[in-house]
């Protein structure tokens, strides 16, 4: 989808059909930018609106939190049957399918950030029909939405960042037009990205979270339930993951000092705070509830409402789909020898969303869970940020050996491993097959969550972990970094 065209669509916002009572969002028409913006109801609508499409299946409904993203990470052991999540998984990316997701996801993603230039736009033109609060947390989170799409296009779409690299970008939009932006160098789009989000943080200093919690503000729904929205600590704990992706191509120990710095600082900030507002889920909750916090939600720093969830699980995860058709599997013995072997049993994480094997002809399979249905509000919740990636960057990152260390084995322990680490060489990277404690860690943090082909992806990974090797002998080989770039779709390429 040309660009012209996304945002063209754009003028007329987002017309929301249907959303829960906390998204505050009623069935309407479109309407015109000027009627839109002339109350602060109309500014409600259109961010809310701008988080609702934020669950469509072009994005972090699917797209970009189960299914190609971590189709791409081999998260899956993807059935031959199955030949487009094949060539999916294989980087195919000329493909006709990897085209249409991929072409679906740009023209998602700038259609929402033209939503959110608007709202920046209107909330300067009709600053008078905003309340003090209300201008600072609407403009605020409109900033770091924008620096959010952003920065995930850029990971899609870019090389590695390289901090001496002026190689081309994509374009960064930071005003509601018609004009075609150019593409930035790489190192212009990233200072935009984090100036988007230290101007989100400013804005957001008065967040209601600060005072009353991740509940938010109890006498206006439209302030609550703040980590369902870019709230101050969810910006911060971005600024980390920004600020870590784009040090590390260099080298960690040889490469860009100043962002090195900056990313230990914003993830210690935000693990400064975590006892007070996004404290570890504790063992009850994970594994013997009556309703299981499969997302451990009290962790999770933003997350969206997504009331389809418990539909995406059935069409991605069921146990009744596990079969060739299907996509999305994880071998029994590769998960088990990825948390642990025999120790696997003693991880949160597998017992709260591996709990059950289904047999595939003569291969046994475990079925995912974490996105299973269940009477709880964080039924509803699809992970963007959590705490814990706060600590494996500062861990990985920080200063201090010893610090580094202490935060690593504290993860450790609220995963319900009890083995404590003294080795600093642990907390390394091994870029072929992954081995160490470390990313031992990164690979079974996030998983449904988007975030580990980017980790790959980040630091030049020559391999990933293999859907289909046990022993993690034989990873899926990286002939070139540029095999994780996905091409811009055809479409704005002929277009620029």
């Amino acid at each position: 989808m040309k660009i012209k065209n996304i945002i063209s669509a754009a003028i007329a916002l987002l017309s929301v059909t249907s959303c829960s009572d906390y998204l505050d969002v009623k069935p309407s028409d479109r309407i015109s930018e000027t009627v839109n913006f002339s109350s602060l109801a109309g500014f409600r609508q259109a961010l809310n609106g701008i988080y609702v499409e934020l669950n469509s299946n072009q994005l972090y409904g699917r797209s970009l939190s189960c299914e190609f993203i971590e189709t791409m990470a081999q998260r899956y052991a993807v059935f031959a049957e199955n030949k487009s999540a094949t060539e999916i998984m294989n980087l195919n990316f000329g493909s006709s399918t990897a085209q249409s997701i991929t072409e679906s996801i740009w023209g998602k993603a700038y259609n929402l950030i033209a939503n959110a230039n608007l709202i920046i736009k209107n909330c300067e033109e009709n600053r008078a029909v905003l309340p003090d609060e209300y201008y600072h947390i609407i403009k605020g989170e409109a900033y770091a939405l924008r620096a959010y799409l952003h920065f995930d296009l850029y990971r899609l779409f870019c090389h590695a960042y390289s901090s001496s690299s002026s190689s081309t970008a994509i374009p960064y939009y930071e005003a509601f037009s018609l004009n075609v932006n150019p593409s930035l160098p790489s190192n212009e789009f990233m200072d935009k990205v984090i100036a988007d989000l230290t101007i989100a943080e400013q804005e957001l200093q008065d967040d209601p979270i600060i005072r009353y919690g991740v509940a938010g503000n109890p006498k206006d729904v439209f302030l609550s339930y703040r980590n369902l929205r870019l709230n101050l600590y969810a910006v911060q704990g971005l600024m980390a993951r920004v600020y870590y992706y784009i040090c590390q191509p260099d080298g960690l120990e040889d490469g860009n000092a100043e962002y090195k710095r900056l990313a230990y600082e914003y993830a210690k900030k935000v693990i400064d705070i975590q006892e007070t507002y996004f404290p570890w889920v504790n063992a009850t909750d994970a594994l013997t509830s009556t309703v299981i916090d499969h997302v451990f939600s009290s962790e999770v720093m933003f997350a969206l409402q997504n009331l389809s969830r418990e539909s995406l699980y059935n069409s991605c995860f069921n146990a009744n789909n596990l079969k060739p058709a299907a996509l999305l599997g994880c071998r029994n013995d590769v998960i088990t020898e990825i948390f642990g072997g025999s120790k696997a049993g003693q991880d949160y994480r597998y017992r709260a969303n591996f709990p059950n094997t289904v047999s595939v002809g003569t291969t046994p399979y475990r079925v995912f869970t974490k996105y299973e249905g269940t009477d709880s509000l964080y039924a509803q919740m699809i992970p963007m940020i959590r705490i814990s990636e706060a600590y494996l960057i500062a861990a990985e990152i920080g200063p201090e050996e010893g610090e580094r260390l202490e935060l690593f084995n504290t993860f450790r322990e609220h995963r319900g491993i009890s083995e404590r680490t003294s080795d600093i060489n642990e907390l390394t990277h091994d870029d072929l097959r992954h081995n160490t404690l470390l990313d031992r860690e990164w690979i079974k943090e996030f998983i449904g969550e988007g975030q580990l082909f980017f980790w790959y992806k980040c630091h030049g990974s020559l391999g990933m972990r293999s859907a289909n090797d046990p022993e993690n002998k034989t990873p899926f080989y990286v002939a070139s970094t540029a095999k994780y770039v996905i091409p811009i779709p055809d479409a704005e390429t002929k277009y620029n």
